[in-house]
């Protein structure tokens, strides 16, 4: 396989599986803090800044993850 294309396939599987994982991370992250932290009284402003931050971050982090799992697979074919 041409190096250039399996770097495109890791780079665009890694986004996609790290989507995914960041949906079902962020969906459980708020709702393990709504069950058992804030519950339903307002919560704090700095909530939700917080939650975007460390999302980005982590999806940056799970894409890389993700890429250079999949570039190592396909790197041994």
């Amino acid at each position: 396989m041409n190096r250039w294309i399996a770097l495109l396939l890791s780079v665009i599987g890694g986004a996609a599986c790290a989507l995914v994982l960041l949906m079902v991370g962020t969906a459980a992250a708020m709702g393990i803090l709504w069950l058992f932290v804030f519950g339903d009284n307002p919560w704090p402003r700095w909530v939700e800044p917080s939650l975007n931050f460390i999302a980005v971050l982590a999806g940056l982090l799970l894409w890389a993850i993700a890429a250079r799992a999949i570039w190592y697979q396909l790197k041994r074919v």
